[in-house]
């Protein structure tokens, strides 16, 4: 994370210096044309124009921090130990994109970065076929609980005191798997 900060205080730094108000940029132009109306039109081509340059360089600088073997191999330790929630945020970090990666990688370089690139998203999928496995299991525990559950025909079979007991813990089970999907 230091060497993304690093980068971006220096090629964006804060900023104080690099745009112009509309004010200073109709300075610019001579007195007759300073009202007129594509004098605001320029002056928003320029604000958009700013606003893609440091969003490339945003991107950029992401680009470069996902390149680093050392960064790679410090994400995978850090991701062990990472909870699902935080996992989504860390694999938009980590998602490479092929086509704004440096071509000028040598071989080995290359080859370095995608085994350890394979070796983390090998992991990632071992973790994901372990979740599903459990959700998997969870649902076949509900669905023989629901199996065993008697359903009332009547109003006065409610009165059941272990129907009750039978509905509150599905509610709790509903509730945990509930609970377990939208934490991850």
């Amino acid at each position: 994370m230091k060497e993304k900060d690093l980068l971006t205080s220096f090629l964006l730094g804060n900023e104080l210096h690099d745009s112009v108000t509309l004010q200073q940029f109709t300075k610019m132009f001579p007195p007759a044309f300073r009202t007129q109306p594509e004098v605001k039109d320029l002056y928003r081509v320029y604000l958009n124009s700013r606003h893609q340059i440091k969003t490339t360089i945003k991107r950029n600088i992401d680009i470069e921090v996902r390149r680093n073997p050392f960064h790679l191999a410090v994400d995978q330790a850090s991701r062990q130990g990472a909870s699902f929630s935080s996992r989504k945020r860390e694999d938009d970090l980590e998602d490479i994109d092929i086509e704004d990666v440096d071509k000028h990688l040598t071989l080995d370089q290359a080859i370095q970065e995608l085994s350890v690139a394979e070796k983390i998203y090998k992991e990632e999928i071992q973790k994901l076929e372990n979740d599903c496995a459990s959700f998997a299991q969870e649902f076949q525990d509900l669905d023989k609980q629901m199996e065993s559950t008697h359903v009332p025909q009547s109003l006065d079979e409610f009165s059941d005191e272990a129907l009750m007991t039978d509905l509150q813990e599905l509610i709790r089970l509903c509730g945990s798997i509930t609970d377990t999907v939208t934490s991850e």
